[in-house]
């Protein structure tokens, strides 16, 4: 089992957010996604409980970063921002017993960003934003879009990524779009098969 412990994080200046990573729709990809992954790249509620019970250990989140910053332009596409447009973004990992599972970017307009996402830490983005939901599902203005794969890598760590996908929230109609990608890095995901 491969072990990423020790992830080089990639400083900002040096990120290659000059191209665009490829997203398609998943049933378009032309590849077929064996068990864990398939399960986990088409679910629509929390990863980071999906991750829990799939290692069967708790999920820790590593904060690489966090605050204003620059967005690709295939992110500010995604959000309807204009080139060079300034963002909020945070980066993290999803672990367990110390090994990476999930690198995630979290991409949102600044103007809008409600003031919770600052507050995040070291807390998983996911638990906060189902919770929500949970707690007043007839009230809950979270809604979720189709959810798109890429076989690229996330531009903020050096790892190697097995498939990652993304997904646009929305989180109430006073709120931007929150752009959400998840890239899995762990061997146990890399199977696939090409129909």
């Amino acid at each position: 089992m491969t072990l990423f412990s020790d992830v080089a994080f990639m400083p900002e200046s040096s990120r290659p957010f000059t191209s665009l990573t490829r997203w398609q729709p998943i049933a378009l990809s032309g590849v077929h996604l064996e068990n864990p992954l398939a399960g986990l790249m088409r679910s629509r509620d929390s990863l980071t409980a999906r991750l829990a019970r799939l290692v069967d250990a708790p999920i820790t989140v590593r904060l690489y970063a966090q605050g204003p910053g620059r967005g690709r332009h295939d992110e500010l596409s995604a959000l309807g921002l204009t080139t060079g447009q300034r963002v909020w973004r945070r980066e993290v990992t999803l672990e367990a017993g110390g090994e990476v599972l999930v690198a995630a970017r979290s991409v949102m307009a600044l103007r809008g960003c409600p003031p919770w996402m600052a507050r995040l830490g070291t807390r998983a983005l996911g638990h906060q934003l189902f919770a929500r939901a949970a707690r007043a599902p007839k009230k809950s203005m979270v809604r979720r879009s189709a959810i798109e794969m890429t076989r690229d890598a996330p531009g903020f760590l050096d790892l190697p990524v097995a498939w990652g996908r993304r997904s646009l929230f929305t989180l109430g109609p006073d709120r931007p779009p929150l752009l959400v990608q998840e890239y899995f890095v762990h061997e146990r995901f890399t199977r696939c098969q090409r129909p």
